[in-house]
């Protein structure tokens, strides 16, 4: 664990990226906001630089006068306030996660919010496990919306599920070169494969490259996803629109985020370790990632123009 022996050094050291774990129903701006002010709080306990003085001319004017150093007042924590303030600190996300989802989230602190921009720029995928229940459909295709439809799912089988899932992958994987135009068994989409994972030029098109279930205990199952652009809304739809292919209903009840890139759920800061000390260890186990990882920030990978 990191170690500061003053407040400088700790701020100082405050460059760079740092991963945490988002709970569902709080929100990333809520999230930043929690880890700069707990940042903010654990520097002003450190010891900081010692207190301005100024110079004082004290005694008569037809006498000898005196010149002492007197504490200043107005560098008084007690009267300027805080030396550390939130608005010291800049925090930005690398990809959004949205209110009702969980898991692994990327932040840039200072200079690290430059890291934050390469990575979106780079698209990395993300696995997703998105729990789902059947026997009843939403109007929201989340459990909070209002019930719409509610069937039967007693024909459902885990078999049933592997095969629209797997047919569902074949489609996103076929749709990607139908965007640019490739015929999947040619072989310029084999040369355009084998540059690295393709990935969609715009930032607006959701791709699939993997879905399994990884759990199915009726009504209740769960999917993995590998994807990219993808969006809270999008995931609950493929729940519902797996319920409709298997002749029943389903809605999503939940979405955990469980890895971004290289960066997964066993590096990411649990809520009780949004602390100045841990972020920093933190910050330096992400950074050893970045540079034991390069194509991180510039990805080796086929882009998909259209």
């Amino acid at each position: 664990m990191v170690k500061f022996g003053s407040a400088a050094t700790a701020f100082k050291s405050l460059n760079g990226l740092i991963c945490v774990y988002k709970p569902p129903c709080v929100s990333v701006r809520q999230v930043q906001h929690t880890i700069i002010t707990n940042i903010c709080r654990d520097l002003n306990v450190l010891p900081d630089r010692p207190q301005e003085h100024r110079v004082e001319i004290v005694g008569s004017t037809n006498a000898p006068m005196r010149v002492k150093l007197v504490p200043n007042l107005a560098d008084d924590p007690l009267v300027c306030g805080p030396r550390y303030l939130n608005e010291d600190f800049r925090c930005s996300w690398c990809i959004h996660l949205g209110l009702f989802s969980s898991g692994v989230l990327l932040l840039g602190i200072n200079d690290g919010a430059k890291l934050t921009r390469l990575i979106n720029m780079g698209r990395p995928t993300r696995a997703f496990k998105v729990h789902g229940q059947l026997g009843k459909a939403t109007d929201t295709y989340f459990w909070n919306g209002k019930t719409v439809e509610r069937s039967t799912y007693g024909h459902v089988t885990r078999e049933k599920i592997d095969g629209i899932v797997a047919h569902m992958q074949a489609a996103h994987q076929k749709k990607m070169f139908e965007l640019s135009g490739i015929h999947i068994e040619s072989q310029t989409a084999y040369e355009l494969a084998s540059q690295g994972l393709i990935r969609p030029a715009s930032s607006k098109l959701p791709i699939l490259y993997g879905i399994k279930c990884v759990y199915f205990e009726p009504p209740n199952f769960t999917l993995e996803i590998q994807c990219v652009n993808e969006y809270d809304k999008y995931l609950w739809t493929l729940i519902h629109d797996l319920g409709v292919q298997l002749r029943t209903s389903a809605h999503c009840t939940g979405v955990q985020c469980i890895r971004q890139g290289k960066f997964n759920l066993q590096l990411a800061l649990l809520r009780k370790h949004w602390q100045l000390e841990h972020i920093a260890d933190n910050m330096n186990k992400c950074q050893q990632i970045l540079d034991e990882h390069k194509e991180i920030l510039e990805p080796t990978s086929a882009l998909l123009t259209n």
